[in-house]
C-alpha cells in the first residue's frame, strides 16, 4: 500500500473495510437485515433467506421491510421504525414479532432492532422462536389441564367431603345444645372451623378454576368482573356486542381470553383515567374479536404501549400461547384501544 497514492490507499481501506463487515453480516448466525430509512431492504443474509424461503434478488433493494411482516403486526412494526428515528430511546430495541415466509406460513420471532450510528439506517436481527412457543404452549397445555383437574378435585373431592363433615357437625353441636352438654360450646367452635375450611376451598377453587371452564362461566366471570371495576373505581365498565355467539372450544384459550381482558380493562382504569371501558365481542369470519377501548388519555407520544410494562409483557405472553394476535394502539377519537383476536381452532 506504500506505492499507492491516497485515493487509492483510501478506497483500498474502503474496500477492506466492506468486505471485512459484510463477512460479518453474513455470518452473525440469525437472520440479518439492513433497512433503509424508507424501509427498503438494501441487504440480507442467508440465514434470512433460510427461514425465509425468498430468494435475496428477491428481497435486496425490492421489499419493504413491513412486507415480511404478518399483517396483524404491520402497523405496530412501522410505528416503531418511525418512532425509532425520531425519539430512539423510546422505540424497543426488542420486541416479538410475526414474520410471514415465502410458503405463507408465519413464524413467531423476537426482532433485535438498532439504528447504525450517524445514519438513518437500521439493522435488524431476527431470532425464529417458532419451536419454543409451540413447545410453550404445550408446557402452558399441561399446567391448565393439571390445574383444571385440581380444581374439580378440590370442588367434587374435597368440597364434598367438608360439606358432609359440616352437616355433621351442626347436627352434633345442635343435639349437645338441646341437652346442655358442656360440649356444646365446642362443638359449635368445630363447626364454625369447617365452615371456614369450606370457604377457603372455595376461594382455592375460584383461583383454579376462575371462568369455571364453560362457556356460560365464562360470559358470567367476565360480567362479574366488569362489576367489579365499576364498584373498584367507579365508572361504566359495558359489556357489548353477540355474547350469546362466544363458544371456546379450548379451555386453555378461555382462561387466557378471561385474564387478557382483566390486564386490559385493570390498566385502563387504573392509568388511562377514562371515563367509561367498553369490553366488546364480535365475530371476523371465523375468528372471534375481543376489542376493550377506553376513552381515557391514551398512550404515549409515539402512540404505541410502553415495553417496559409488566402487565403489557403479560398479555402479550397470553395471548402468543394460544396463536391469538394482541394489538394495542390509540384511537383517533382518544383514548385505547385493545385488540385481541383468537382464531377458529380455539372456538366451537
Amino acid at each position: 500500500m506504500q506505492d499507492m497514492d491516497p485515493v487509492e490507499r483510501a478506497e483500498k481501506i474502503i474496500d477492506d473495510t466492506y468486505i471485512r463487515y459484510k463477512t460479518i453480516f453474513e455470518n452473525t448466525g440469525t437472520a440479518t437485515i439492513l433497512i433503509e430509512n424508507d424501509m427498503t431492504i438494501s441487504m440480507v443474509n442467508s440465514e434470512l433467506t433460510r427461514i425465509s424461503g425468498i430468494e435475496k434478488s428477491r428481497i435486496q433493494g425490492k421489499m419493504k421491510f413491513y412486507e415480511l411482516i404478518d399483517e396483524a403486526d404491520r402497523e405496530r412494526v412501522i410505528a416503531y421504525h418511525h418512532l425509532r428515528r425520531e425519539a430512539p430511546e423510546k422505540a424497543p430495541r426488542n420486541y416479538p414479532c410475526r414474520l410471514t415466509m415465502g410458503d405463507g406460513d408465519i413464524r413467531e420471532c423476537i426482532l433485535t432492532v438498532a439504528l447504525i450510528q450517524g445514519t438513518r439506517q437500521s439493522v435488524a436481527s431476527i431470532t425464529d422462536m417458532s419451536k419454543q412457543k409451540r413447545l410453550e404452549r404445550e408446557i402452558s397445555r399441561i399446567a391448565e389441564e393439571e390445574r383444571r383437574q385440581m380444581g374439580q378435585i378440590l370442588h367434587d373431592d374435597l368440597g364434598s367431603h367438608l360439606a358432609g363433615v359440616e352437616a355433621m357437625s351442626s347436627l352434633l353441636a345442635a343435639r349437645l345444645e338441646k341437652q346442655g352438654h358442656g360440649d356444646a360450646e365446642l362443638a359449635g367452635e368445630i363447626r364454625t372451623l369447617v365452615n371456614q375450611a369450606i370457604e377457603k376451598t372455595r376461594a382455592m377453587v375460584r383461583g383454579l378454576l376462575p371462568v369455571n371452564l364453560a362457556d356460560a362461566g365464562f360470559m358470567n366471570a367476565v360480567k362479574r368482573f366488569a362489576g367489579e371495576v365499576e364498584t373498584a373505581f367507579d365508572l361504566p365498565c359495558r359489556i357489548r356486542g353477540e355474547t350469546g355467539a362466544i363458544r371456546f372450544s379450548n379451555t386453555s384459550a378461555l382462561t387466557h381470553v378471561y385474564y387478557i381482558i382483566r390486564e386490559a380493562v385493570n390498566n385502563a382504569a387504573k392509568h388511562s383515567r377514562p371515563s367509561g371501558i367498553d369490553i366488546c365481542f364480535d365475530r371476523d369470519e371465523d375468528d372471534m374479536v375481543v376489542d376493550i377501548r377506553d376513552d381515557g388519555k391514551g398512550l404515549n407520544a409515539g402512540g404505541v404501549p410502553d415495553q417496559k410494562g409488566v402487565g403489557l409483557t403479560i398479555m402479550q405472553h397470553r395471548a402468543d400461547l394460544i396463536g391469538a394476535r394482541l394489538d394495542i394502539r390509540n384511537t383517533p377519537e382518544g383514548g385505547t384501544r385493545v385488540r385481541c383476536r383468537i382464531g377458529k381452532k380455539y372456538l366451537s
